[in-house]
């Protein structure tokens, strides 16, 4: 599969970054893909069991469709897609100031 970011045969490839920025992207999504594993990790020791999902059950009364969804979105979802969205947010920010410095180049 192509990705679109790379060059078209008719493109060259963007001139390399200096190491003090190239180490500075690194350290930037590293750090970024290292939360979302840290923060997957969490929900799977706190929210299951043996790899399936374990809401909180009341023995009393039993959980509703709309309980599940409740406990799915206040315990996993929000907070899963926070940290996604943290870490896309900074891909996106590191693609744009490659670009902004090619462009000033």
């Amino acid at each position: 599969m192509l990705n679109p970011e790379d060059p078209t045969p008719d493109e060259s490839p963007p001139p390399p970054l200096d190491a003090e920025t190239e180490l500075t992207y690194q350290y930037e999504i590293r750090g970024a893909m290292d939360s979302v594993i840290r923060y997957c990790r969490n929900a799977v020791r706190e929210h299951s069991h043996r790899g399936f999902w374990t809401p909180t059950e009341d023995a009393e009364t039993p959980l509703t469709h709309a309980d599940l969804i409740h406990q799915a979105r206040t315990g996993v979802l929000r907070r899963l897609r926070m940290v996604l969205d943290c870490a896309e947010t900074i891909a996106t920010e590191i693609e744009r100031d490659r670009q902004r410095r090619q462009s000033s180049e």
